[in-house]
């Protein structure tokens, strides 16, 4: 791995995948990054299952996970009253994906896409970002994941434009 040296031994990784070729270089390259710990799903009803019985620090998921696609087990895994940390970081591997399935995949709740080919490199970029500073969560009646916004500006020079917030007093008398 280059750059910024990361200990991930410690990390529980869930693999979704039905291809056996997926499976077989997801575990390569957390391997090569020092994750030990790797559980694998063939579908998304059994990585449901165990994400209801076990805690995972990240869940890699294939596009084409089977049973359910991958909007719906982003969806499933966020709103599971079962799972036992919903705000666990999901990540959606893609073969080859348009601008449009990217957008889906943040939409739908996933912490980032992972292209194949894949990097040891972009993998560790995206699991150290993910679980040393992830991005605050929101919930919405229609969402509920990782912030969408990639980056936030803290520091804002210039005019303040928005219209100031209410504020309701109420006389308890």
């Amino acid at each position: 791995m280059i750059g910024k040296q990361t200990d991930f031994r410690y990390l529980r990784i869930l693999l979704v995948s039905a291809k056996p070729h997926v499976v077989q270089v997801m575990r390569h390259v957390l391997a090569i990054n020092g994750v030990l710990e790797i559980e694998v799903a063939t579908s998304a009803p059994l990585a449901l299952d165990l994400l209801r019985a076990n805690r995972f620090n990240a869940v890699f998921c294939d596009d084409s996970c089977g049973d359910l696609d991958g909007k719906s087990f982003a969806f499933a895994v966020r709103r599971d009253p079962d799972v036992l940390n919903a705000m666990t970081a999901l990540f959606l591997i893609c073969g080859s994906p348009r601008r449009r399935d990217i957008e889906l995949a943040r939409d739908s709740g996933y912490t980032d896409v992972v292209c194949r080919p894949m990097s040891a490199g972009t993998v560790a970029r995206k699991l150290r970002q993910a679980t040393e500073s992830p991005r605050p969560f929101i919930a919405a009646s229609d969402f509920f994941g990782p912030d969408r916004r990639a980056t936030h500006k803290d520091s804002f020079q210039g005019e303040e434009r928005r219209t100031p917030a209410l504020v309701f007093c109420f006389d308890r008398n």
